[in-house]
Formats: structure tokens, C-alpha cells, sequence
């Protein structure tokens, strides 16, 4: 069925009871005041072994697409980062995160959904940590959804060709230059032990490369944790 589709073809929901996020978590909101948007994507099986900068290039799709809907609508652009793995923050703020979920048969990439949460218009989180554009300008005026739709489209379609062309270089300086944290000395916690750590990289497969105690530590999502002030 799913070869049926074109790609690029994109799913928008106005609401939805069961979103998911990373390391099992869910991810709800208000009826009809975010962006919830899937897109089907059907990259060269040639490309399976890069996968991560997928996930790169659609970050900073979003990215792109969110600063170009910003310098228009209020003038300047906006505090942005990507915290790793694929999460979208506003300052050190959550405002949405991404999904990939790979679809492989007999070895090859046959497609896959590309799911992204954006909070645009909610006003009051159940977490604490996450914030929505409206929230963090302070306005009382509602943004379009469907116009910043299509302004991360053609961010995502900007980055998602440079993923299909190999320019994995170019991916990853603007990821690494939109990075959370990068190269800079914060709290984290592994194995419940807080220490001060400072990123260097994002490898190719999507490990954290962190310098601490003088060596540099290689993580997986599961294995470290970011403290943030309270």
C-alpha cells in the first residue's frame, strides 16, 4: 500500500491520543493548536548505512523552515536548537521533537514516516519544560499552522536533497552549529552520577561524543540524561 503513495505526501492531524516520542514517551497536546505532520519519504537503500543524517537533515529542515516563517511574520529570528538526538528547543525550552520510524525489506530501505510535533499555539503544558512560539513571544494573536507547515516543508525538502546527494558535510555543520550545548561545559547525569560535560560531536550513527574528566565518553540515548536549571 505504501508504495502506492508519492513521496513527500505529508499527513496533518489536528489532534491525536497517541503520539509518541523518544525513549517510549508520549507526546499529546491540545486539539488544533499544534503541528502534528507526517511525511512519507523513500530514500536510496544506498543511503541505509547513513541513516542518522536523516534524522540530521530533517532537524535542520526544521530549523530552516521555522527561522524563514519567523524573519517573516515577526521580524527576527528566534532562539533555536536542536537537542540531541532530534529534539527542537526554544531556548532551553521544549517546543517540539521528531519521529523516524525506518521501514526495512530484504535489506533494503523500502520508506519511511517521518512524524513531527511543533507547538505553536497552546498555552499551558502539563511538563514544565515545554513551551509553544505563541508562549514564548507572548502574543495574544494565533499563528497559522498550515503557513509554518509550509515553510518546514521547504526547509525539510532543502535538507532532505542534500541527504540524497551525500553532502553529509554540509548536514553536519549546520546540525552541529545548531546543537544544544555544543562545545560548551553543562550538567548531565549517567549511571545517576551528575557531572559536568561538554559536547564535541554527534557521530554518524547518532552517538554523543562527550568530553569528561579529561577522555571523551561515546553514549546512546538511553545512557545519559541533560539537567537543566530549575
Amino acid at each position: 500500500m505504501e508504495y502506492n503513495i508519492e513521496e513527500g505526501f505529508a499527513w496533518i492531524a489536528g489532534h491525536q491520543t497517541a503520539g509518541r516520542g523518544q525513549r517510549g514517551n508520549t507526546w499529546s497536546g491540545k486539539p488544533n493548536e499544534n503541528l502534528l505532520v507526517s511525511y512519507l519519504l523513500k530514500p536510496s537503500f544506498q543511503l541505509l548505512e547513513n541513516q542518522f543524517y536523516l534524522s540530521k537533515a530533517i532537524a535542520c529542515g526544521i530549523l530552516f523552515g521555522l527561522q524563514e516563517w519567523a524573519k517573516i511574520t515577526i521580524g527576527e529570528t528566534l532562539p533555536l536548537y536542536i537537542k540531541w538526538p532530534n529534539d527542537i528547543y526554544l531556548d532551553n525550552q521544549k517546543l517540539g521533537g521528531i519521529l523516524i520510524e525506518n521501514n526495512i525489506q530484504s535489506s533494503k530501505w523500502a520508506f519511511s514516516i517521518v512524524g513531527i510535533g511543533l507547538n505553536i499555539n497552546q498555552m499551558e503544558f502539563e511538563d514544565l519544560r515545554a513551551i509553544s512560539i505563541k508562549k514564548w513571544i507572548k502574543t495574544p494573536f494565533r499563528f497559522e499552522i498550515e503557513e509554518i507547515y509550509q515553510y518546514i516543508s521547504i526547509g525539510i525538502e532543502k535538507y532532505y536533497q542534500l541527504f540524497m546527494i551525500k553532502s553529509f558535510d554540509g548536514i553536519d555543520v549546520e546540525y552541529h552549529k545548531n546543537l544544544l550545548r555544543f562545545q560548551e561545559w553543562h550538567i548531565y547525569c549517567a549511571e545517576n552520577i551528575n557531572f559536568y560535560g561538554k559536547i564535541i560531536q554527534v557521530n554518524p550513527q547518532g552517538l554523543l561524543l562527550l568530553e569528561r574528566e579529561n577522555e571523551i565518553k561515546t553514549y546512546d540515548l538511553k545512557e545519559i540524561v541533560f539537567i537543566f536549571p530549575k
